[in-house]
């Protein structure tokens, strides 16, 4: 026989503490002076914890067990048991003058808390758990008359709803699979509603492992007492998984079990609820493994407490393995073979972009982990734990050797801070000042957050107090410059073509970067239209094409064009304005010589003064007004002198307004050449 023996088997911490402090009461009832207690009657209202050895153990010690506060004379010390009471009955044992020992674990309390702060704030209650349970009724009496019990999908879903906000609890030892039914029932009926996952993490984790345990075994074994309702959900979870389950209240329970036998090969789990002594555990344990002969059991003769034993214990500064069960907004709980989870901040995870963390929950993964703290609080057990801690190790040790070797190692920004930013490998920080971000200046460090790059380690001094590192992406950036350099170098030629990146601006023109190497691009290479400056035309960082109009290898000086023969306005003239076409445009500006005429984008035309009106005009002005409209006759074109020639007159002549002086002579005089 091969027995399954559940890890998370036996009292819980919240049992465990009520039980001790209810010894301690029984000691000190006897002694006159203890404080508050001694010379009391003692009585317990209600059972202590579902286990009926302790209760008789406390009752042979001096303890009266009663139902109601009216059989409790004035003056007692009363324990309060593990499930809570309601205020109501608080209230009812302090006008007797009771001594109150308050033995209601800690995670009622918590819910005791929430529910009595929904209700001061006008909120419904809803708990999800068992009706006329004493913990479910302490919980209600914190939230009377606006709340609710529901215990299943179909009560949710029936529940009738006021307007208002809603808040939603657990009983401790509820069932997690209704929990997850009721709370997406809720979610999709109520718009206000405040959720609080208050099922005790020892409940979790037992119903979890007895899932696991039963889907496993051929026989499953509950060991506890069917007034538990912690139990009762164990034997349903099992019940679920392996339809030979046995509730165990004593061993009498194991006879009929074993009379009709137990097939040697077969393999029994043994799980037990909260409430549920070791020793318990442990004879019914022994009593499995005694019932074949010595010799043929295959688990041999075990106890429970041997069992815990040999579970290998965590402690404070181990590295464990660990499996990631779930996580939430803060935290990611792993399972480390412990009776209670541990804890990492989800913010250790954020800095690794490659780990998917919904996945591992999913898939269960293992991982190291280090224990950062292990320590008892009133919630229970609290694991402490860190992936950072394990991933620094490993990952410290990865960029001292990228330092030696001079290798590129891909960081993420995490952080910006003064005059640079804070990227990480795998947990170790790396500062990158801003002038190692490019090659050019940074103005916006901003922009960082949230980006990857390579970037090499320039800076590793272990031997401070704590690791510092300094990185550089320019250095890298430089390193694949000058290799870009030598190739654009090897193969430039006139004519040439690039996809440049803008680097900087001067009055003279603009520096542009063709992969490792900054060229020239004049001014006057910039537009076809007259600019003032480069930065009309092009910007810093902006990418442009670009082609080499001229190089010097030795001086290391490269001519580059930006211009472009097909966008020059004056391109094609002579098909575009044919001499003795009619053009239509506008005056653009006056001289004394005569009026220029745009009559195309960027073409402007030339029409001497005698070739405007009729009469010999003193200046352009006397009959012509920039912004004016005008038809002309093309008279010449010249492409080479980028020129063209027309006559106004040839159309329509512009006489002044009262004639003139003097008609102009049929011979007119030579247009000047344009300077």
């Amino acid at each position: 026989m091969k027995l399954l023996i559940a890890k998370s088997s036996g009292f819980c911490f919240g049992v465990k503490k009520a039980v001790d402090r209810a010894y301690e009461v029984a000691g000190e009832a006897g002694d006159p002076c203890a404080p508050g207690i001694g010379g009391r009657a003692r009585y317990m209202l209600g059972a202590l914890i579902h286990n009926e050895q302790v209760v008789s153990d406390l009752v042979r010690q001096g303890f009266t067990l009663v139902d109601r506060v009216e059989d409790i004379p004035p003056g007692a010390c009363v324990l309060v048991r593990t499930h809570g009471i309601p205020p109501a009955t608080r209230d009812a044992l302090a006008a007797k003058d009771a001594y109150i020992v308050d033995c209601t674990c800690p995670f009622v309390t918590r819910i005791h808390r929430i529910a009595r702060k929904a209700h001061d704030e006008g909120a419904f209650v809803v708990v999800a758990g068992n009706p006329g349970h004493p913990e479910v009724e302490g919980i209600l009496g914190e939230c009377l008359p606006r709340c609710a019990v529901v215990s299943t999908v179909e009560e949710a879903g029936a529940l009738p709803l006021e307007d208002g906000p809603y808040v939603l609890v657990a009983q401790t030892t509820f069932s997690t699979a209704k929990w997850e039914g009721i709370r997406n029932a809720l979610q999709k009926r109520i718009a206000l509603l405040e959720i609080f996952d208050t099922i005790c993490v020892t409940t979790e984790d037992r119903q979890r492992e007895a899932r696991i345990i039963a889907s496993q075994a051929d026989m499953m074994l509950v060991v506890g007492s069917r007034k538990s309702s912690n139990t009762m959900k164990l034997y349903e979870v099992c019940r679920s998984g392996c339809d030979a389950t046995f509730l165990i209240e004593d061993l009498g329970d194991l006879d009929p079990i074993l009379a009709a036998g137990v097939p040697k090969d077969a393999t029994v789990g043994i799980t037990a609820g909260a409430s549920t002594s070791e020793s318990r555990i442990g004879e019914v344990i022994r009593t499995m493994s005694e019932h074949e002969p010595m010799g043929q059991q295959e688990h041999g003769d075990v106890s429970f407490t041997d069992f815990i034993d040999n579970i290998p214990e965590i402690h404070r500064g181990a590295t464990i393995k660990g499996v990631i069960i779930r996580f939430d907004n803060d935290s990611v709980y792993v399972d480390v073979k412990d009776k209670s989870e541990g804890r990492i901040p989800k913010h250790e995870f954020d800095g690794d972009p490659d780990f998917d963390l919904a996945k591992a929950a999913a898939e269960h993964l293992e991982i190291d982990v280090y224990v950062r703290s292990i320590r008892n609080t009133e919630m229970g057990k609290e694991i402490l734990l860190s992936k950072a801690r394990v991933d620094f190790g490993k990952y410290k040790a990865l960029v001292e050797e990228a330092y030696r070797d001079k290798t590129p190692i891909n960081v993420k920004v995490v952080n910006v801070v003064k005059d640079g930013i804070i990227a990480t490998y795998g947990g170790v920080d790396i500062y990158i000042h801003r002038t190692q971000l490019e090659m050019g200046p940074v103005e916006n460090l901003e922009e960082y957050k949230g980006r990857s790059f390579d970037i090499l380690v320039t800076q590793y001094d272990p031997d401070r107090k704590r690791l510092r590192v300094s990185g550089s992406r320019r250095a890298l950036l430089n390193t694949e410059r000058k290799a870009k350099a030598d190739e654009v170098w090897a193969t430039l030629e006139r004519g040439n073509t690039y996809r440049g990146v803008v680097r900087s601006l001067t009055d003279f023109g603009a520096f542009v970067d063709i992969g490792g190497v900054d060229g020239l691009v004049h001014v006057s290479e910039l537009s076809w239209k007259r600019i003032r400056h480069p930065s009309e035309v092009v910007k810093v960082g902006e990418e442009i094409d670009v082609y080499v109009k001229d190089f010097d290898p030795e001086k290391k000086r490269i001519s580059l064009g930006f211009k472009r023969t097909e966008e020059d306005p004056y391109h094609g003239l002579e098909e575009r304005f044919p001499v003795g076409s009619i053009v239509h445009g506008k005056v653009v500006r006056l001289f004394p010589f005569g009026a220029f005429v745009e009559i195309a984008p960027g073409v402007d035309a030339l029409c001497h003064i005698s070739q405007i009106s009729n009469y010999r005009l003193t200046k352009p002005g006397d009959v012509l007004t920039e912004g004016m409209e005008v038809d002309a006759r093309v008279l010449d074109v010249n492409p080479e002198a980028r020129r063209i020639s027309i006559s106004i007159k040839d159309v329509e002549p512009i006489d002044p307004p009262h004639g003139a002086d003097e008609e102009l002579p049929k011979a007119e005089e030579e247009a000047p050449t344009e300077g």
